[in-house]
């Protein structure tokens, strides 16, 4: 455990250009007295670590400092090239190939090549279908941010509006199952989340674009709904019990008896009335009452759209 515990704080030392001791105590949920005795056996280890004092300052490591290959068992650089080359089936990026390549190169070990091979992981991007579009999408954005060349795109937004716009692609985002990408929107002014999906066509221009200072994307994704999660709970039948493990994680469903139930956070919006209706009268929700009476007023809505 203590020598696991110091490999995790060397990789979060590798990671980041400082690192507080208080960021490691908390982090990893140890007492500062712990991280110290850990970042001075790490030391004697020949690890050169250095504490930079002041304001800012922080626990660091000599740029040149590198893990020997050791450090990464087979199973590890297996697990990590089969991520990075299923990834680029449907980025086709240059930079992913070169980083196989170089992480194939650290093992040492010859590859006995059996007949039929399977990945242990597949990550595809598109749609059920196979609809070609949506990974055509994503190699274009992929071009975009390699050569730093302004998109144009006409995007739909959920609304139903269609604008056209030229964005300056900064990173690609796979969050949920779903495909984003980040940048800074010339329509706008300011730097957006975009969905893959809502891309109804694109183009690369010749223009080429300078990087500028960006707001921290794991903010921005932690703040892209447009309303704060909310507690709920909601009482469920045995014959969509599977459906909605699968839509909220088997660890959110409890069973007590005959009676199914499922508590959850989630931004109370229209969304969320749409995927609970989709399950008929088979979900019923026990709390909180707007969002029950958001669903009476939406079946009643449709109730005389369908009296016309």
């Amino acid at each position: 455990m203590k020598y696991q515990m110091m490999l995790k704080i060397l990789f979060l030392l590798l990671s980041r250009d400082k690192v507080s001791a208080r960021f490691i105590a908390d982090r990893f949920e140890l007492s500062l007295r712990t991280v110290y005795r850990y970042i001075d056996e790490l030391s004697l280890a020949d690890v050169p670590i250095y504490n930079v004092r002041g304001r800012n300052g922080g626990y660091t490591i000599a740029d040149t400092y590198k893990l020997p290959a050791g450090y990464l068992s087979d199973g590890e650089i297996d697990t990590v090239t089969t991520v990075l080359n299923e990834l680029n089936k449907d980025l086709s990026s240059s930079v992913l190939e070169t980083a196989v390549l170089k992480i194939k190169a650290i093992s040492k070990r010859k590859t006995e090549q059996s007949a039929v091979s399977f990945s242990n992981l597949i990550i595809d991007g598109s749609t059920w279908g196979g609809a070609p579009v949506y990974g055509e999408s994503l190699k274009l954005l992929q071009d975009a941010i390699d050569t730093r060349r302004k998109l144009l795109v006409t995007y739909n937004n959920r609304n139903g509006e269609q604008t056209e716009r030229i964005i300056d692609v900064y990173t690609l985002i796979l969050k949920q199952g779903l495909w984003y990408f980040y940048g800074y929107c010339n329509l706008r002014k300011e730097f957006r989340l975009f969905k893959v999906g809502r891309i109804e066509k694109a183009k690369l221009l010749n223009e080429t674009f300078e990087r500028r200072e960006t707001t921290d994307i794991e903010k921005v994704l932690s703040t892209y709904s447009e309303k704060e999660p909310e507690d709920v709970d909601i009482v469920i039948d045995k014959s969509v019990k599977a459906d909605v493990e699968e839509w909220l994680g088997v660890g959110s469903v409890h069973q007590n008896g005959n009676k199914i139930t499922a508590s959850f956070k989630m931004p109370i919006n229209d969304y969320l009335v749409g995927k609970l209706l989709s399950f008929g009268n088979k979900v019923t929700v026990a709390s909180p009452i707007k969002l029950k009476n958001m669903i009476i007023s939406t079946v009643k809505s449709i109730e005389k759209t369908y009296e016309k």
